[in-house]
C-alpha cells in the first residue's frame, strides 16, 4: 500500500469493513470522480489496480 501525506498506509477497504471500489486503469477510476468532490484523487493498489481516497 502506498502511503499518505499524514497518516498510516492507505486501505482497499472503508471503515465499516466494505471493500472499496477498484478500477482497473486510473482514467476509469479518474472519470468515477464526481464533480463535486474536493480532493479525492486515485491511488495505486497492487492487489485491485485503483481506489479512489483523500
Amino acid at each position: 500500500m502506498t502511503e499518505r501525506r499524514s497518516g498510516g498506509p492507505r486501505s482497499c477497504y472503508k471503515e465499516s469493513g466494505a471493500p472499496k471500489a477498484a478500477f482497473a486503469t486510473r482514467r476509469l477510476a479518474l472519470r468515477a470522480i464526481p464533480r463535486t468532490s474536493r480532493g479525492l484523487r486515485p491511488y495505486r493498489c497492487e492487489q485491485h489496480g485503483w481506489h479512489l481516497g483523500h
